[in-house]
């Protein structure tokens, strides 16, 4: 009864570290899918905001190239070598603004990626822990249960049995018949 008691709770508790292990790994690959897809909806959201910022460049770009233009028109001096630099300075201005736009929104997309690594590492380390608790857990249940059984039943004494008394049959001085140096001869 008591070798039984053992055994069931070694299972049960094996079973339950089972199925913590499976929940542990379900919610994490759960968790892993909402992550990626939160990832996406920002990597959208930073595009499109990037692709917002280089229109109201390119919009102010515009504005300033007619009023650099109406002004030399009204001025009389168009097509001019100042409003030549006016326009090249324009050109390297914007130029430089849609550039750092651009690699501002692509580094906050690495950023981005990189912390979902490391979440996703972070994640996995902790299912790994799980999993190795959820091991030490069965292993102390087992423990546990043994060492309880040994309380609860009782050393057996043994008999010592005196095969000479009766008369031989002791196995030691006994000859066996079925011996394979009797086979052979």
């Amino acid at each position: 009864m008591g070798v039984t008691a053992v055994i069931a709770s070694v299972v049960v508790s094996a079973g339950t570290a089972y199925e913590q292990s499976r929940q542990a790994k379900s919610t994490a690959s759960k968790a892993k899918k909402v992550a990626a897809e939160s990832n996406a909806v920002s990597r959208a959201e930073q595009q499109a905001q990037q692709g917002q910022n280089t229109r109201a460049q390119v919009r102010e770009e515009r504005i300033r190239r007619a009023q650099i233009l109406q002004q030399s028109a009204n001025t009389g001096v168009s097509g001019s070598s100042g409003e030549a630099g006016a326009l090249g300075g324009l050109q390297t201005t914007i130029g430089s603004n849609l550039a750092a736009a651009t690699r501002s929104g692509n580094a906050a997309i690495a950023i981005t990626n990189l912390n979902q690594k490391a979440a996703d590492i972070r994640s996995a380390g902790a299912a790994k822990v799980a999993q190795i608790g959820a091991i030490g857990s069965v292993a102390q249940a087992g423990i546990s249960a043994y060492g309880a059984y040994k309380l609860t039943v009782p050393e057996q004494t043994t008999q010592v049995n005196d095969f000479t008394a009766v008369g031989g049959q002791s196995p030691a001085t006994e000859k066996n018949p079925y011996s394979v140096n009797d086979l052979f001869k």
